[in-house]
């Protein structure tokens, strides 16, 4: 640079001598004719030599940027050459199988070229019919050295497209491998954190929505894996380059992500047929032919395979958007958050695609990021949805044990809280009290004053016995003008006052009814077990030979 910096200021000097000299005879004529004549060429002068210098700069910097270029020629497709200078995109296009590239360098310092290998098996670069080593990278890198020289690239494709080749000096290589690892660290991280988090989820509460959520991360991480290349770090690129692995992991990230999009929302049970045949049934074609093309060889059937898989492929994601779309119209839960999750993909898709040479980094990196916001979404949208799920099975599970009428349990609700007293009675001893009451006249109420007043004089009786126990204790009504009662006791003595209470309450009571004031009496049979072998039907047994022998007695009483 000092050389070509001295040269140029010695031309400039000695064309400005030059200019001096033949300019000073006219510039002398020009003083006598007048003083606005001598200024017009004093002007000319500095135009000149400004001038000079403008193309002396210009011609230095051409000639620099020449001695530090590479040239890339395709030898089968007779193109014209690319100038290959440092940190520019070059696309070269390559034919499928094996290509042939010159490259004719003239470079001032060692650098590396940098090759985009999704679709490349293999790669040699031979610099003087010498073979230059590969570096071990997440894409094709190979090291430029020094000086001027030609080298041929030899590339063995698997299809069609546009090869994208990068010059790069080590300090800026170096510095984008970093941030490059960095992120894609991150985000293999929050894959994998969340394959194991919903595995254990999945088992835990054992839905499925977690399992199929879990294959579809894994799948795509993995597809993610081998289209960045990291992978090769540790194994043969020509085994992560692979496209039937490519393919076969896209095919598995689309049939695990549509199971898993259709089970989550229940799409399948609110329009089976069109869930069916539109998404499902081309899910499985799509990873179908996904595993034939491993075994497939290349050729144009394996072309065609394969760009039939792609547009089938475009067709379920469609579909199944629109579904989603369809759901959240009809404000199906969870619905809005994945078609939110989905819109996410789909931007960054149609930004890589079309608008793609806009911004490199999110041409890179914005299908990765959408990724992970769209499994943060999907993951609030699974929790949210399971929640949901769990608290109408809850619902539906405390509706089945209550009795509608009373709002108590019924004789299944009764009989499931009465067999957890009994299991946590065997645990802490203690005394089990059991009440079993059944109303006097019940069936004369009915006929007297109708069944809609007998139905208020049970949801009433039903209270007052409520009223009368704890809340960890167990009422239910098992049928007609029958309730029960367990409770659980340290002594015999809180037991017999139990007793006392409720059959005092429920010894003569006033009911007033849309239709009458109703006078209602209760027996109540009362049993006491101590012994941990004693089952629930065994209680009722006894208590309702004790409820009897009640009623016996105050029907005596009444008589006599």
């Amino acid at each position: 640079m000092t050389y070509f910096n001295a040269v140029h200021v010695s031309v400039i000097m000695t064309l400005n001598l030059w200019g001096s000299r033949i300019l000073k005879p006219i510039f002398s004529c020009v003083l006598v004719n007048g003083r606005s004549k001598g200024q017009f060429a004093t002007g000319s002068f500095c135009y000149l030599s400004a001038a000079l210098l403008i193309c002396s700069i210009f011609s230095h910097r051409l000639y620099a940027q020449e001695q530090d270029t590479c040239f890339v020629f395709h030898e089968q497709q007779n193109d014209t050459p690319l100038s290959l200078t440092l940190n520019q995109i070059k696309r070269v296009p390559v034919k499928q199988f094996t290509n042939h590239l010159s490259v004719a360098c003239h470079v001032k310092e060692q650098s590396v070229l940098i090759i985009n290998n999704n679709a490349i098996r293999k790669a040699s670069l031979h610099i003087e019919h010498e073979e230059q080593q590969k570096i071990a990278a997440n894409k094709l890198v190979f090291v430029l050295p020094q000086g001027q020289y030609n080298a041929s690239l030899v590339l063995d494709a698997e299809r069609d497209f546009s090869l994208t080749l990068v010059r790069k000096t080590w300090p800026d290589y170096a510095l984008a491998g970093q941030q490059h690892n960095l992120l894609l660290g991150l985000f293999y991280g929050l894959c994998i954190t969340l394959v194991f988090y919903l595995y254990v989820m999945g088992r835990s509460l054992k839905d499925k929505r977690f399992h199929f959520y879990c294959y579809y991360v894994l799948c795509a991480g993995i597809f993610f894996l081998l289209q960045e290349g990291n992978i090769n770090l540790f194994f043969d690129a020509n085994l992560t380059n692979n496209i039937r692995l490519n393919l076969l992991f896209a095919g598995l990230t689309v049939f695990t992500g549509t199971i898993f999009v259709v089970t989550l929302l229940g799409l399948q049970r609110r329009w089976s047929r069109f869930t069916r045949y539109v998404v499902m049934y081309p899910a499985v074609f799509v990873l179908g032919v996904s595993i034939v093309l491993c075994f497939l060889p290349r050729g144009e059937w394996f072309t065609l395979l394969a760009i039939i898989m792609a547009r089938t492929t475009m067709a379920v994601l469609m579909c199944t958007f629109g579904l989603i779309a369809y759901a959240s119209y009809v404000r199906v839960h969870t619905a809005r958050l994945v078609l939110l999750a989905s819109l996410t993909v789909c931007c960054a898709m149609v930004f890589r695609i079309f608008l793609g040479d806009q911004s490199p980094f999110l041409q890179r990196y914005g299908l990765l990021f959408s990724f992970a916001i769209e499994s943060f979404l999907l993951a609030i949208a699974t929790s949210e949805r399971i929640k949901r799920i769990n608290q109408e099975k809850i619902l539906a599970q405390a509706q089945a044990m209550t009795d509608p009428l009373c709002e108590i349990f019924n004789r299944r609700g009764w009989e499931e809280a009465a067999e957890k007293i009994v299991k946590n009675h065997n645990t802490q001893q203690g005394i089990l009290c059991l009440l079993y009451i059944d109303l006097d006249y019940f069936k004369e109420i009915n006929d007297n004053f109708g069944h809609k007043a007998g139905d208020q004089v049970l949801r009433i009786m039903a209270k007052i016995i409520r009223k009368q126990m704890r809340d960890q204790d167990a009422v239910g009504r098992l049928g007609g003008d029958e309730f029960v009662a367990l409770a659980q006791f340290e002594d015999e003595r809180q037991s017999e006052i139990l007793r006392e209470r409720v059959t005092k309450r429920l010894k003569n009571i006033n009911i007033s009814t849309d239709s009458a004031q109703i006078r209602v009496t209760a027996s109540v049979g009362c049993v006491v077990f101590s012994d941990n072998e004693i089952s629930v039907s065994e209680m009722l047994q006894k208590a309702d030979q004790a409820m009897y022998m009640s009623k016996r007695e105050n029907q005596d009483k009444t008589c006599s």
